[in-house]
């Protein structure tokens, strides 16, 4: 394995999905792209996915302020199919498992901060 190969993805076909993502959970998303992380709010959303693709760490949450943005992505071809691969065994809609994917991930964001 090559440096650069070790540090980033080789190129691969992204297809655009407009999602509808949890409010909180996007503005969260903005905040790590501007002020934390040299990525764009897509590839932390991409990166995401491929954490829950790896785990299927598919929990369900329940919001009380259900306020949710429409956003287009370019999600990755793979990612895209593994997705709904996970549709079908779970039975859960694709923009529910992004912002699964999503929360799951700033959780683990969260966790991490307060150790450091």
């Amino acid at each position: 394995m090559s440096y650069f190969s070790s540090k980033f993805y080789k190129k691969e076909r992204t297809i655009n999905r407009t999602l509808n993502i949890d409010e909180e959970l996007y503005m969260e998303l903005e905040r790590l792209s501007k002020d934390i992380y040299d990525a764009s709010i897509t590839k932390l959303v991409n990166a995401a996915i491929e954490k829950l693709i790896e785990t299927e760490n598919i929990q369900i949450y329940e919001r009380k302020n259900k306020s949710y943005v429409s956003r287009s992505f370019l999600v990755r071809e793979s990612l895209l199919d593994s997705l709904y691969d996970l549709k079908d065994k779970y039975g859960v809609s694709i923009c529910l498992l992004v912002n699964v994917a999503i929360r799951n991930a700033l959780l683990e964001e969260k966790a991490f901060s307060i150790k450091v």
